[in-house]
């Protein structure tokens, strides 16, 4: 093929703006040499002599999440200390003997709702972190290994969780369900569109949830600590240290005058901090490159390069990973076409013409924004990503918990079966030779035909690889919800009805206790009650699930056996309110053998576009939708008008019944919007409805 025709183009430099030059500014300030601290000798012979006193220690800089656990046994001990032995919980920690560790677990135990040996063992590791901060030096070793051996006493639950591992397969099937099959509503489709985003990341980089979404948890407050005289001291010791910082030298100051208690970072005026606002995947850590194919005469290729650097002890040793993609012909499996059709749908690119996929770098005001959100302003929270994952699984009819870690032990497995060690350990972000991959991560059902290679012959590799992934007992018929006469015929809980009856004696009788003594104890006694009916349901509902998987092969086998007609399952038909997603469904679960590249490109840019509008719709839950009434069949066949399709009609004037603000959402269905007309029935209905849904 002939060579490329290039016209030559005069080089000219591209127009800096004032932001611009505040931006290289900012860049070549944080660049400055620090400045040098002059401390006379006084200084460093009084640091020496302070960090050389026995109780001297420097306190870990431990994570928000430690912080809260050893907060939580520390409560615990303070309990114990209060309760058993009437002596404050400090001198008892400065001087804790061996019998005192065993006491101390067994108070536990006998307290609280512990089954597992695991769950113990990790009250006694918090319990030498909670040590090691009060006395400066680790728990004695001997007593942790008499500690260890006295849990076996307990009888605990010593039983591991299986660990299912997530195959293509199964995610083939996790985005066809997702898009054609699954019947949930999310706030706005947007979330629908970053959510498969999400599910291809996942199992494209082996990344923790943590590194693409916010899963900083909530700081726990101070009074639910149960510790504030821990509180006191450490507040009169931080206050001791910043009054002799500098050990009776006065404040410090440079060579160049300046306060040194004043410096953070750079003190110029005006330089601007590159500071992240949110722990997760923004659009600044995403990059679109056109890169030239290798074969001479194709067309340039288009990837995507994403710069993963929250992972696990990023604050300590940070360690950003880059993850490479490129263009898939199906849009279903292609992480760029996502990526597209959602950084348009937020307007993220900078040039004002890419305006739609045909034109496909991130806007300068847009590259701190995550790229997975609640809403405009928020990013997305672990705990939605979980609950968004566990209810996919469950739906899609998956026996184990669909969890993040099944993507991750799955993208392990398979690159350890084809990449060397070292790579693998750079794609897990784990250390060299730490063997964490054998110990945590490796496939529990064995990935090797060991009774072929036995007997010496050919190994079933397509049936071994279908057994050792976690679809392999898929049931589609198998119950999301526990139904109502089963929840029924359970007794009630006597932990549930001795709380209820607890709040009764409290309440007397009154309805209102606003503004009443016992409001306080009142609404504990509620959320208390809220949260032991949940985790109730939970539990039933769970082991219901199972008794399915485990009843159900027998039950099909009897019936086969009895020579009963074989149970067939028919697929539930599924009508999507969003004329969008409908197509959408449609291109995304079609898949075409033979196709042109040119035809790829077609189907991938089409997709962008649908996904794009999709992102600015929204989907009513099922409880306010009415399905419409077919009209009585007539004994005489009638003859079809000759008319074409009219167009949706929406009416101008509004009636008492109707909700103005849902028949004039653009962003919902033509049924949908007049849905809303014969739903609410009388006037009070109606301002309930706008109260609740709009006025909050």
């Amino acid at each position: 093929m002939a060579p490329r025709q290039c016209t030559p183009v005069l080089s000219q430099l591209p127009k800096t703006s004032v932001q611009d030059l505040q931006r290289l500014h900012s860049r070549v300030e944080r660049r400055r040499r620090k400045p040098q601290n002059k401390r006379p000798p006084e200084y460093y012979q009084n640091l020496i002599k302070e960090h050389d006193k026995v109780k001297a220690v420097i306190q870990n800089d431990y994570s928000d999440a430690t912080k809260d656990n050893v907060s939580i046994i520390r409560g615990k001990f303070i309990r114990f200390c209060n309760d058993q032995l009437g002596t404050n919980w400090r001198i008892v920690i400065q001087d804790c003997s061996r019998g005192t560790v065993l006491g101390f677990l067994r108070h536990i135990y006998d307290n609280d709702r512990v089954n597992k040996r695991g769950a113990m063992q990790q009250y006694l590791a918090q319990f030498g972190m909670l040590f090691n901060q009060e006395n400066g030096h680790l728990l004695d070793s001997n007593d942790r290994k008499e500690a260890l051996k006295y849990l076996d006493t307990f009888g605990l639950d010593n039983t591991v969780k299986s660990k299912p591992v997530l195959g293509v397969d199964d995610l083939l099937l996790l985005l066809h369900f997702h898009w054609a099959r699954d019947t949930s509503t999310f706030p706005t489709e947007r979330h629908r569109v970053q959510f498969a985003f999400i599910l291809l990341l996942l199992s494209g980089t082996g990344c923790r949830p943590a590194e693409l979404v916010d899963a900083t948890k909530k700081r726990k407050e101070g009074a639910r600590l149960g510790d504030k005289d821990h509180e006191a001291v450490d507040d009169n010791i931080l206050a001791a240290d910043k009054s002799d910082d500098n050990f009776g030298t006065g404040r410090n100051k440079d060579v160049d005058g300046r306060d040194e208690n004043n410096l953070t970072g750079i003190s110029e005026g005006g330089v601007e901090k590159d500071a992240r606002r949110f722990n997760a995947l923004c659009y600044e850590d995403v990059r679109l490159l056109i890169v030239r194919s290798p074969n001479s005469g194709e067309r340039d290729v288009l990837a995507m390069e994403v710069t993963l650097a929250h992972h696990k002890g990023h604050k300590k040793r940070p360690k950003p990973t880059v993850f490479f993609f490129t263009e898939v012909d199906e849009p279903i499996c292609c992480p760029i076409t996502h990526l597209i059709s959602l950084a348009l749908a937020d307007n993220a690119f900078e040039a004002p013409s890419l305006s739609t996929p045909q034109r496909v770098f991130e806007h300068k005001t847009k590259l701190k924004t995550p790229i997975f959100r609640r809403d405009e302003q928020t990013a997305l929270t672990y705990h939605q990503l979980r609950d968004s994952l566990i209810r996919l699984g469950r739906a899609a009819g998956l026996k184990e918990t669909l969890t993040s870690y099944c993507f991750r032990r799955g993208t392990a497995n398979v690159v350890d079966s084809t990449a060397t060690e070292a790579v693998r350990d750079q794609v897990m972000r784990h250390n060299a030779k730490s063997a964490v991959f054998n110990g945590a991560y490796i496939n529990e059902r064995v990935r090797f035909d060991v009774q072929s290679a036995v007997l010496e012959r050919p190994s079933a590799d397509g049936v071994l690889r279908m057994l050792t992934h976690m679809s392999l007992m898929r049931d589609p018929r198998a119950p999301v919800h526990v139904p109502d006469d089963v929840l029924a015929a359970f007794p009630p809980d006597h932990h549930i009805t001795a709380l209820e009856q607890q709040r009764e004696q409290l309440k007397v009788g009154i309805y209102r206790i606003q503004g009443r003594d016992v409001e306080a104890e009142v609404r504990q006694l509620t959320a208390a009650i809220g949260s032991a009916r949940s985790r109730w349901r939970k539990i039933i509902s769970e082991e219901y699930r199972a008794d399915y998987f485990r009843r159900r092969p027998t039950e099909d086998i009897e019936r086969q056996n009895g020579g009963q007609e074989e149970e067939s399952y028919v697929e539930p038909v599924i009508q999507h309110q969003i004329p969008e997603r409908m197509q959408l469904a449609e291109l995304m679960c079609t898949h075409i053998t033979k196709i042109s590249a040119q035809d790829a490109i077609h189907r991938r840019i089409q997709a962008a576009e649908l996904m794009q509008a999709l992102c600015d719709c929204q989907e009513v839950a099922p409880r306010y939708q009415l399905q419409p009434r077919l009209p009585p069949r007539t004994m005489f066949k009638e003859e079809s008008p000759e008319v074409g399709p009219l167009a949706p009609v929406i009416p101008l004037v509004c009636g008492k019944s109707q909700c103005i603000f849902c028949i004039g959402d653009e962003s919902k269905s033509y049924e949908q919007r007049n849905y809303v007309i014969v739903i609410y029935e009388t006037t009070f209905s109606t301002s309930s409805h706008m109260s609740s849904q709009y006025f909050l």
